[in-house]
């Protein structure tokens, strides 16, 4: 379990393809192939989640799930994640002409991707339960579980026509992609691996073009929304490009791309925390055109390296001191 740069380099390439996904109109999106490959980026952040934390756990010699729960471990997980978003939502909060509150943005409703701090807090509790799970039965099973799971919630919010606001802020809605990293740590090695991702990532290909380009009708609830075709029957290709990445990305020789996209990689929740900043701002007050969007990657960028190193200066640098 020694440093993989090609994870880096697929942080990299999500969160540019994150500000790129709300710099374009959907449509745009559409017309150059967005689904399937600028539209999965959260999808694979979130597996990349479940891989590294499966890792992280090995690492640690973790077995019981009151190890997993320690507040030491649990201050661990959180330390990088959270002072830096109470900052910027505190900030956020003041500079909002209206009465909308800290605790506004600190749940997630303040738009282009607040919704993803709010997942992944609940992630740190999630993962532990999938990890052992796993270790307690098989990863099969756990990734069988955890799809039918999924469905439901998927469903339930469909038929019972719950608030978009909530379907958007609870980590189940990825509960999913979270247990294929997990299952990935574990079985990425065995003969029916590989054969499973291909196969499965064929069909999610197949839906991923009945939903964007033929408007199918699905009764999930991502279908009537921005996340269209972002459910369990769509991260298997997800996992495709994630299986891709990990294993065909050639990283021996230097490289100015491979570089700046580890570069960047390293960066991308500071540079995430920045672009939704960024993008509410403009969106409050003018409407901001498309082709602008290198503008968008090079201001989100820019001030997202700013931001990291303050972080790791001044912030959570120094809590990690004392942990």
């Amino acid at each position: 379990m020694t440093y993989n740069k090609n994870i880096d380099i697929m942080k990299g390439i999500s969160i540019l393809f994150v500000v790129i996904i709300h710099s374009l109109k959907d449509d745009t999106l559409r017309s150059i192939g967005g689904p399937f490959f600028i539209l999965q980026a959260v999808p694979v952040f979130l597996i990349i989640s479940g891989y590294n934390h499966s890792q992280s756990y090995t690492r640690s010699g973790i077995l019981s799930l009151k190890d997993f729960y320690r507040p030491y471990m649990l201050l661990k997980k959180f330390y990088r994640l959270l002072p830096i978003a109470l900052i910027v939502y505190a900030l956020q909060a003041a500079v909002t002409p209206d009465e909308r509150s800290f605790f506004f943005y600190l749940i997630g409703r303040g738009g282009f991707g607040g919704y993803y701090i709010s997942i992944m807090i609940q992630a740190i509790f999630i993962l532990p339960i999938l990890f052992w799970f796993s270790r307690k039965t098989t990863p099969l099973i756990m990734l069988g579980g955890s799809f039918i799971i999924n469905l439901f919630y998927e469903y339930s919010f469909y038929y019972w026509e719950f608030p978009s606001y909530l379907y958007r802020l609870l980590v189940f809605r990825y509960f999913f992609a979270l247990a294929l990293g997990v299952w990935y740590f574990f079985d990425r090695n065995r003969s029916y691996s590989k054969k499973l991702t291909l196969v499965a990532a064929f069909f999610s290909v197949c839906y991923l073009i009945s939903v964007h380009y033929f408007e199918w009708s699905v009764p999930f609830y991502s279908f009537g929304t921005s996340w269209r075709g972002q459910n369990p029957l769509s991260f298997f290709y997800a996992l495709f490009l994630f299986h891709l990445g990990l294993t065909c990305f050639s990283t021996k020789s230097p490289s100015v791309i491979i570089d700046s996209l580890v570069f960047i990689g390293k960066r991308s929740y500071a540079i995430f925390i920045v672009q939704m900043v960024y993008f509410w701002s403009i969106s409050y007050y003018i409407k901001w055109p498309e082709y602008y969007f290198l503008l968008d990657l090079m201001v989100s960028c820019t001030l997202g390296v700013g931001l990291f190193y303050i972080d790791n200066r001044y912030i959570s640098g120094k809590i990690k001191a004392y942990l």
